[in-house]
């Protein structure tokens, strides 16, 4: 039997969304050292691509607004790709009308630093008044970038998940558990998706509330991804609705160029 609050984790789909920035300050005087050290570290000369790309990405978020930004730990990489298989079984068996987009949603749970690859890097950031988080991720997938003979594949399941979803599975109905209710009962929540497409990559827009209170708390996830000189690269937003407005899909483009441009 599925353990229902392990559904619920899942489908936030960027369920590490806010992995680097717990314990992140929002004071306004809250001394940034500590994170222009990790910008550095990132840009030293030593550093590999994937995290000089980061680094660049961050720099762009940062000058955007997104003032708190961490990069997640070696230890916090892998705590989410030991568990990624679970999250995985956990959402295959997803109460979701019609029943075959439970696959296609649960490989949503990817992203790029569960690639099978020894090139990983992710960076989180936010801003004190935005309600969700941001990140960049990098990984290379060839053998020249340190990804193994599986990384390419990986990419093209995340790749293809996204076009069922957006042909196939972009209003639909799933029932998750809500740990407010007795012995976590599942509500009835409505998922829509629809395709998004930039200058630099391609991704998905999303939203999921009750089906029986669309004004009532609901999750929004945006992500835009692309593949660049054996690097794939993806950012990703999560939180409330405001991350539907047109101004975080030019957010992301920028983010997403800005790491381009330093892989060339």
């Amino acid at each position: 039997m599925t353990t229902l609050g392990k559904i619920t984790k899942t489908l936030t789909v960027l369920s590490v969304a806010t992995l680097g920035l717990v314990g992140c300050s929002s004071d306004d005087d809250a001394p940034d050292d500590d994170q222009a050290n990790q910008l550095d570290s990132l840009m030293t000369a030593d550093a590999r691509p994937d995290q000089r790309a980061a680094g660049s990405a961050t720099a762009m978020a940062m000058e955007l607004g997104f003032d708190q930004a961490q990069a997640a730990s070696d230890a916090e990489i892998t705590s989410v790709r030991e568990a990624a298989a679970e999250r995985t079984d956990a959402a295959q068996q997803l109460n979701v009308e019609p029943a075959s987009c439970a696959a296609p949603i649960a490989e949503l749970d990817w992203s790029p630093i569960q690639a099978s690859s020894e090139s990983v890097t992710r960076v989180d950031f936010t801003r004190s008044n935005f309600s969700g988080a941001g990140s960049i991720e990098i990984a290379g997938i060839t053998e020249d970038t340190g990804g193994s003979a599986k990384a390419a594949d990986e990419v093209a399941a995340h790749q293809q998940a996204v076009e069922q979803i957006t042909a196939n599975c972009n209003d639909i109905t799933m029932l998750l558990a809500d740990e407010s209710e007795p012995d976590w009962a599942e509500l009835p929540y409505t998922f829509t998706a629809q395709a998004v497409e930039t200058d630099s990559g391609t991704g998905l827009l999303w939203q999921r509330y009750p089906a029986d209170d669309p004004e009532g708390q609901s999750t929004t996830a945006l992500t835009v991804m692309t593949e660049h000189e054996g690097y794939a690269i993806m950012v990703a937003f999560i939180g409330s609705e405001e991350i539907a407005d047109p101004e975080f899909t030019d957010i992301s483009e920028a983010v997403l160029a800005s790491a381009i441009a330093q892989l060339d």
